[in-house]
């Protein structure tokens, strides 16, 4: 294959994965390290996009492999499907190193348990949140239920049924506001009741093991 043809494909092929990833040439320019314009001219192959360096950044970024950017399969791994998937991926990554700045050690750990608390909640609310999901779709409306409580609708009882599962969320994240209200206040206080919201997750954790 000719370098211009083999250009053309992997430019084709960065615009159709950032396309599906509803990217912006910038981003993948800032992943990269490049201009903006340099990535336009890569996509429409103007410019020598064929070497290694560049093929590595780009499948990095994109979260392909260089076979498939080289049009050497039609099939490639990863669990990157939509921009949602590449925004969590992102901003998890950035949370990792997130730099401690001018926080006092104590202040940087209640802040560190806060997202601690915030995605073992979310990895609870994901479980209701499916379970609740496939009940709605393979329950029918009870009628007697209703007659006794007073539900009026299918509609009406599908969001009672939802809420009851997923109460423990809403009242997680109230929880966790309070918190947060409460360290203005007094710090102390603010960490010894995220300790013990914490530890009944921990707690759970054990039960399971």
């Amino acid at each position: 294959m000719k370098d211009k043809e083999l250009r053309v494909i992997i430019g084709s092929r960065i615009k159709q994965r950032r396309k599906e990833l509803n990217l912006h040439q910038k981003y993948i320019a800032e992943k990269m390290d490049v201009n903006t314009s340099t990535i336009q001219r890569y996509e429409a192959g103007t410019i020598d996009n064929t070497k290694k360096l560049i093929l590595e950044g780009l499948a990095d970024a994109l979260h392909v492999s260089v076979e498939w950017l080289k049009g050497e399969t039609d099939e490639y791994t990863t669990d990157i499907t939509d921009s949602r998937d590449l925004k969590i991926r992102d901003l998890m990554g950035r949370l990792a190193v997130t730099d401690q700045q001018d926080l006092s050690s104590e202040e940087y750990a209640f802040a560190k348990d806060i997202l601690i608390y915030l995605l073992t909640e979310y990895e609870s609310f994901l479980d209701s949140f499916r379970f609740a999901s496939g009940r709605i779709k393979e329950d029918k409306f009870n009628k007697s239920l209703a007659k006794a409580t007073g539900i009026e609708s299918q509609k009406e009882y599908n969001e009672i049924m939802f809420l009851r599962e997923v109460t423990h969320t809403i009242n997680a994240y109230n929880d966790i506001s309070d918190v947060i209200r409460l360290y203005t206040r007094s710090p102390k206080k603010a960490e010894e009741r995220l300790e013990s919201l914490m530890s009944f997750y921990e707690a759970a954790d054990e039960d399971e093991e």
